[in-house]
């Protein structure tokens, strides 16, 4: 028995050696704020760091075996796109975390990409992640706080999860988002939200992992989008469409944004009414992308036919049904003063229900305006940009309207 033990404590040693070598690999994330790319850096280490330590994703377990070339190959990673918590919307910097962390973790695991219908088909993770504003500082800067998961995409249960403060993140979405008409944050949302914040061997939301096939094509529609490529986009997020079982906000969101951009008015009037009941029903708002240049009234005049679309839909919505009430809520970025901003944004609101009435005067009748100012809002910067282009909303919140 002493010379069994003897002859295999070599290989235990080797063992021992190797979940330890395994153990250093997972270097911890600075408690201060860091740089974007350093920040991203330490995130991408610290999650893989996490899955070689495993119980599935174990440094002994990473490499399989190609089932087609018998050749050994390191475990992919896809990457949902991260989403800023503030708009709901996947961002643009998404494209350099992925390459951030392909880079980062190279000699681990492989990242194939966004989570496109080809590369999810591949990997056996999923990362996704998410980015909120963390603290404001002023003239000093802001902090942003920038969470992540990566589960078993099988199972979905969560291996890793992480979290990093940053001095700076780009929170400029996609193009197809800023084209698009409303805001989203339904159900799609909190479930995606809800998955990034599980801890590990956790499991993420079973609709979210339902959902990864039809969200993959989604992905790919923005993508083509961003290449102006919109026919080629479109004809993903119709498939997407053909894949589900029931409607989903984000999908009808990009149908009717890329229906827009091909000038074909009357299809996306109609997809438009079927996002305006979603949205009612699962959030009882619609939370329309009606933009105001900062100071203005009016809303800016490039978007007339698509603002046109949107109030003669939720006009005619409000109308047809008697008990139905909604208030047009105003709303500022955090300019100017306070005084101000509240006159401002009660003008808006009521400037918006008297274009609706012209539409359907029984509105005037089941509608009232609210000026909220910037008490609400969202992003709360003040810099009167796209960033925070949300703050200058105008929101519609319903009652007794959707049976």
């Amino acid at each position: 028995m002493r010379n069994l033990f003897i002859r295999f404590r070599p290989v235990l040693s080797i063992l021992t050696l190797s979940i330890v070598l395994s153990c250093a690999h997972t270097q911890p994330i600075p408690d201060q704020s860091m740089a974007f790319e350093e920040g991203m850096k330490a995130l991408a280490s610290n999650l893989a760091g996490q899955i070689e330590n495993s119980s599935i994703g174990s440094k002994l377990n990473k490499v399989i075996i190609d089932p087609l070339t018998r050749q050994k190959q390191l475990k992919k990673i896809v990457i949902d796109p991260f989403i800023d918590v503030e708009s709901g919307y996947p961002v643009k910097a998404n494209a350099r975390i992925v390459e951030i962390f392909s880079q980062e973790i190279i000699k681990r695991f492989q990242v194939t990409g966004e989570m496109e219908p080809e590369n999810l088909d591949v990997s056996e993770y999923v990362l996704n992640g998410m980015v909120t504003l963390d603290e404001k500082h002023g003239s000093k800067g802001d902090v942003y706080k920038v969470s992540s998961a990566i589960f078993e995409k099988s199972s979905g249960k969560v291996l890793a999860s992480a979290s990093v403060r940053l001095n700076s993140f780009d929170t400029t979405p996609k193009d197809i988002y800023k084209d698009s008409p409303v805001f989203m944050k339904g159900k799609n949302y909190d479930q995606y939200a809800s998955s990034v914040k599980k801890a590990p061997n956790e499991t993420v939301d079973k609709e979210y992992h339902d959902r990864l096939a039809v969200k993959s094509m989604q992905v790919k529609g923005d993508n083509l989008y961003e290449q102006n490529e919109y026919k080629k986009s479109l004809s993903y997020y119709n498939q997407a469409a053909s894949s589900m079982s029931g409607e989903q906000l984000e999908v009808l969101n990009g149908q009717f944004t890329l229906l827009i951009k091909q000038t074909q008015w009357k299809d996306a009037e109609s997809v438009y009414g079927r996002l305006l009941r979603l949205s009612i029903k699962e959030t009882n708002e619609i939370a329309s992308k009606i933009m105001f240049a900062p100071n203005s009234v009016i809303p800016v005049e490039n978007k007339t036919e698509v603002y046109n679309i949107y109030l003669k839909q939720i006009a005619g919505f409000v109308a047809s049904a008697p008990r139905c009430k909604v208030k047009i809520i105003g709303h500022c970025s955090r300019s100017g003063a306070e005084s101000h901003n509240m006159k401002l944004s009660l003008q808006r609101a009521s400037w918006i229900q008297k274009q609706m009435a012209a539409y359907a005067p029984a509105v005037l009748n089941q509608s009232e305006t609210i000026g909220r100012g910037f008490e609400e809002n969202i992003v709360g910067t003040g810099r009167d940009d796209l960033t925070d282009q949300i703050d200058r909303r105008v929101e519609f919140v319903f009652n007794t309207c959707v049976e």
